[in-house]
């Protein structure tokens, strides 16, 4: 999702009642979302809501087909040739990187004419989630009562490099990554195939991937086009991807189905408590926004500087512009006091539920009071300590354990860029006294170039309009689903029941911000690009046909296959 937002007022959009009015039927604990682990999809859920009970087969398709994209995004195989699909925006870096000095592929967009053609980019990995194992006995061995958290903390860091060793010397062949759920209360052992070759195929020029650039983002209706495709390559050829893609189709969703999202979302903060919360909105956002807008500053002057500098810095623009309107979000957020109240309402239930069995509240009845003691420290010295404490840590994670002792599984954790299943339905909703429709088309691109008078950043490319005579005008551009999604999810892909590939989310509307801490799917939305504008602009725009063949599956690798 592009962490962008447009900053206008919060408060309005959300009230207490529509937090807690049911979507398709009652889901318990909605205000902490739907971001399932694989391990624990809540199947029940799946089968009350949408009439379908995923399989174990089903749920393995989607966890291998479905990758971590770099650092920072989510992306998917598609075709049985390691062809991979993701956003533009997180390929933008990588495109940087291997443009040719005399060339700007960022600003005017590369595809690869052949195999041959296709570039490497030395950085660039996916990583593709092979095996979960629990391991919380393993990760909490050798803890005490009488231990300090500093002794606490340095057992988890000694049992944390055991795991990862043995792991290591068992798989060599995968790497481990040790997932910390619930703040704490459960681990997982997750073992990664990594492709360290990959391959940039194609990326659309920036004016259309991002058309409506900065005033555009976190809106919707939208008219991107943020698709971008890479290929995974083993020993030289590409990878062999037969018994792991998602089979595209083009005709994307109707309005009212059932659609998942399988990605990568970064982080959210619904397990938080209250004390936390509020440190966040009176300390730390408003510190980091004066800390972005002295870097845009900066960064606007040295880019007026030269055309070379420009180019140079544009990826980093875009980046901070996104990060100043995502932390602008999140602190309307927690400025909501409807958002605030739900939580308050949370944390009261889960402490009366530990109170209420004379175990855990022995163990753990006293962490909250604790945490508030330490967070009000940390105000007092005026926030000037980046990151928790060690004795923070220790606090949150005994929280954890208690929210994990209460509810277990019945709950999803928070966000930790792991790979997550979430779902929803395909919905517009009402906006602005009217209503936002499930899907855009090639109609509302032409027309906002027009309405706009074709300036910067709501210019078309010249070869779209060139071409504007080959085009179906209906076709569908991008569409709206009540998924739940964050940072990170950028890139994730939008499958069917039948586990087929019908979008690729790229973003979410100005109301998803709060979700960040409260969920709910009444207003806030995922925003997707639609199957079939991707392959009508690459037959009719960009005349690269064989690519089109092969997300369609009617090339030849695809037909054998079948």
């Amino acid at each position: 999702m592009s962490l962008i937002a447009n900053l206008r007022p919060f408060g309005a959009a959300l009230s207490l009642l529509a937090l807690f009015t049911p979507a398709l039927s009652a889901q318990k604990h909605k205000e902490l979302g739907r971001m399932w682990t694989f391990e624990h999809a809540p199947l029940d859920w799946f089968e009350q809501t949408y009439g379908f009970r995923p399989t174990q087969a089903w749920l393995d398709a989607l966890r291998l087909a479905s990758l971590r994209f770099g650092n920072g995004c989510s992306s998917s195989f598609i075709s049985p040739r390691g062809l991979i699909i993701t956003n533009n925006h997180c390929a933008q870096d990588y495109v940087g990187q291997v443009q040719p000095k005399e060339e700007d592929w960022v600003l005017n967009g590369f595809f690869a004419n052949s195999l041959e053609q296709e570039v490497p980019v030395p950085d660039l990995t996916v990583q593709q989630l092979i095996s979960q194992r629990d391991i919380t006995a393993e990760i909490n061995d050798g803890f005490t009562e009488q231990m300090t958290a500093a002794e606490r903390q340095e057992k988890l860091r000694e049992n944390r490099i055991k795991i990862t060793k043995a792991a290591n010397e068992k798989h060599p062949e995968l790497t481990p990554e040790i997932v910390t759920l619930y703040q704490g209360g459960n681990y997982q052992l997750y073992m990664y195939k990594v492709y360290s070759d990959v391959r940039l195929v194609c990326a659309p020029a920036k004016n259309i991937a991002e058309f409506g650039g900065d005033p555009d983002n976190f809106t919707y209706p939208r008219f991107c086009l943020d698709f971008a495709l890479c290929r995974a390559y083993e020993d030289g050829e590409p990878a062999n991807t037969a018994a792991h893609y998602l089979r595209w189709k083009n005709e994307g969703p109707s309005e009212g189905d059932a659609v998942f999202v399988t990605g990568n979302p970064g982080s959210t903060g619904r397990l938080n408590t209250i004390a936390q919360m509020e440190y966040m909105r009176d300390v730390q956002y408003p510190r980091a926004l004066r800390g972005i807008g002295m870097q845009l500053d900066q960064l606007r002057t040295a880019m007026a500087e030269s055309e070379e500098s420009a180019k140079n810095l544009r990826p980093r623009l875009l980046m901070l512009e996104n990060a100043r309107k995502a932390y602008g979000g999140y602190l309307a957020g927690l400025e909501n006091a409807d958002i605030m109240a739900v939580k308050k309402k949370a944390e009261t239930k889960l402490r009366e539920a530990v109170a209420s069995n004379p175990k855990l509240e022995a163990k753990f009845g006293d962490a909250w009071t604790q945490l508030e003691e330490l967070v009000a420290k940390k105000r007092e010295g005026g926030g000037m300590q980046r990151g928790p404490s060690q004795e923070e840590q220790d606090m949150i994670k005994r929280i954890g354990e208690a929210t994990f002792a209460v509810y277990g599984t019945e709950i999803p954790p928070d966000a930790t860029f792991s790979l997550r299943i979430s779902d929803g339905v395909v919905a517009g909703y009402d906006y602005n006294g009217t209503k936002a429709p499930w899907f855009t088309s090639l109609y509302g691109l032409f027309a906002r170039h027009t309405e706009f008078g074709g300036k910067d950043p709501f210019r078309m490319p010249d070869n779209w309009l060139t071409n504007a005579h080959k085009l179906d005008m209906s076709t569908p551009f991008n569409f709206v689903t009540t998924c739940d999604i964050i940072g990170g999810n950028s890139g994730s892909p939008i499958v069917d029941k039948h586990g087929h590939f019908v979008g690729l989310v790229f973003d979410g509307n100005i109301e998803s911000l709060g979700n960040r801490f409260v969920f709910t799917d009444e207003t806030p939305r995922t925003i997707c690009v639609h199957p079939a504008i991707i392959t009508e602009a690459l037959r009719k725009v960009y005349d690269r046909p064989q690519l089109a063949d092969e997300l369609e599956g009617k090339d030849q690798d695809s037909r054998d296959q079948k």
